[in-house]
């Protein structure tokens, strides 16, 4: 897919420019000295923006009709704040991220005689989680997990049999879990840029106006950030 091959180059670019950024500090004597004592304590807030691909499956709660399955992929860009607390080489914290999202999908089904369109998209998304991490100087490398939160919508438009009802929509606040991997440098005394592989499960209940189906979503996200502590 298009949006996974720019994510794996941005990825690349991203594994690149710390190289180059390392091959300076060990160019530079000072520079050595300083990254040596870096200290990843403290708060700081930071950007994030990535993409994301995702599997979704409406399905009735009584289970007796198929499931509606579609793939969703798209975007997103949104803002972090946390807190790190470090001892030796183990750093520990929480954080928190909120992000505006265009990631959707579509899909059809049909039985013979009746046939239907359907949507979902998730329009924002969130996550409170705990993180520990393994510090090699300038360099973090740290896995968290926590909850997460989303808000989607989906949208039934029956197209068979003739005529046609209108379409119904439905909106949730979806809640689930997430955990992630990711690594952050240092380039200055108080910047770091960082990548990170998130997995993100989330579920809810859709009301629409002639009943109601349980929606359960698998996210697959990579974020590119920065961020600025204090």
């Amino acid at each position: 897919m298009r949006i996974s091959a720019l994510l794996l180059l941005a990825a690349a670019s991203l594994a690149g420019g710390a190289a180059t950024a390392a091959d300076l500090i060990v160019d530079d004597p000072e520079a050595i000295a300083a990254a040596a004592d870096y200290d990843w304590s403290g708060a700081y807030a930071g950007l994030f923006g990535g993409g994301g691909n995702s599997e979704v499956t409406l399905s009735e709660p009584s289970g007796l009709a198929d499931p509606l399955d579609l793939a969703a992929d798209g975007w997103l860009a949104g803002v972090r704040a946390g807190f790190n607390a470090q001892a030796g080489v183990l750093v520990f914290g929480a954080e928190a991220d909120l992000a505006r999202t265009w990631i959707g999908g579509n899909g059809s089904a049909s039985d013979g005689l009746n046939s239907l369109e359907y949507s979902y998209d998730v329009d924002w998304l969130g996550t409170v989680t705990g993180r520990v991490g393994y510090a090699a100087d300038t360099l973090l490398l740290y896995a968290k997990g926590g909850l997460a939160a989303g808000g989607v919508r989906s949208t039934l438009t029956p197209t068979a049999p003739l005529p046609a009802l209108p379409p119904s929509s439905a909106d949730a606040v979806a809640t689930g879990w997430t955990v992630g991997l990711g690594t952050e440098f240092a380039f200055s005394e108080n910047a770091t840029a960082g990548i990170e592989y998130d997995f993100v499960a989330l579920g809810s209940e859709l009301d629409y106006a002639g009943g109601s189906l349980e929606a359960k979503q698998d996210l697959h996200i990579v974020r590119l950030g920065v961020n600025y502590g204090f």
